[in-house]
């Protein structure tokens, strides 16, 4: 067991974004959070890394607990993460975002430029290296935060909606990237609707809607559940 949330609730006024939600993620696996929209799989997401601090639950990751910790001291001891909307600094080459991430990610490198250019091969990153951020298009700039991710020297990876705007020609090269990163000895969870994504990756899900987890287990047997059918299809429309 790599991470392991117990009874995590995060509240905004008097709403319950996220509700006595428990997982367990495994080291070495990929572990897919699915959901309609509104369901607080971002939310849940945000508390794991540190973003929001949940007012109720305990979060475990190798066996210490972390729940409140910041995004730096979690980034320190081995998680990082990507967003929906893709962050870079945009006025900065994209070598240099890789290396802001190497410099400054857990573990100090005598060559942070020749490790930077390491990731960015590994994670098929196809631009000049050292054109602006600002100029590059969606695939790049996701190329390029995986890169920065793991220039932290993560254990653990939380993708939120990483495959989000790429076309279906893009898809199946980005799905081998995924699995050649946990390959490499990252445990990845993912938040996702593309669900050819969900089911090319994932070795197990868990389904949350309205803020609580409604089931978890092995991708078919997701997919094929009541629970989860009425969830994202309405009542109405299960048969």
């Amino acid at each position: 067991m790599l991470l392991k949330t117990e009874g995590v609730e995060k509240r905004f006024g008097g709403l319950v974004a996220v509700k006595d939600v428990s997982i367990t993620v495994n080291k070495g696996e990929i572990f897919g959070l699915i959901g309609p929209n509104g369901a607080g799989k971002t939310t849940f997401l945000n508390c794991i890394s540190g973003f929001y601090k949940p007012e109720k639950g305990k979060i475990t990751f190798k066996e210490q607990e972390i729940t409140g910790l910041s995004p730096t001291q979690l980034c320190h001891k081995g998680i990082a993460r990507t967003f929906q909307i893709v962050r870079s600094f945009p006025k900065l080459s994209a070598l240099d975002n890789v290396k802001v991430a190497v410099v400054y990610g857990g573990k100090q490198h005598k060559n942070p430029e020749k490790h930077a250019k390491e990731l960015m091969d590994f994670v098929g990153f196809n631009a000049a290296k050292d054109v602006l951020a600002d100029n590059l298009n969606t695939m790049q700039l996701k190329r390029l935060e995986l890169a920065r991710a793991l220039a932290t020297n993560s254990e653990l990876l939380l993708l939120d909606e990483v495959a989000a705007g790429l076309t279906p020609s893009e898809l199946p090269d980005f799905i081998d990237l995924i699995r050649r990163i946990r390959d490499s000895g990252v445990t990845i969870i993912c938040i996702e609707h593309v669900m050819k994504f969900i089911m090319g990756v994932c070795d197990r899900i868990a389904v949350l809607n309205f803020g609580a987890k409604i089931a978890e287990g092995a991708v078919e047997e997701i997919l094929n559940n009541p629970e989860v059918m009425k969830a994202y299809l309405g009542e109405e429309n299960v048969h």
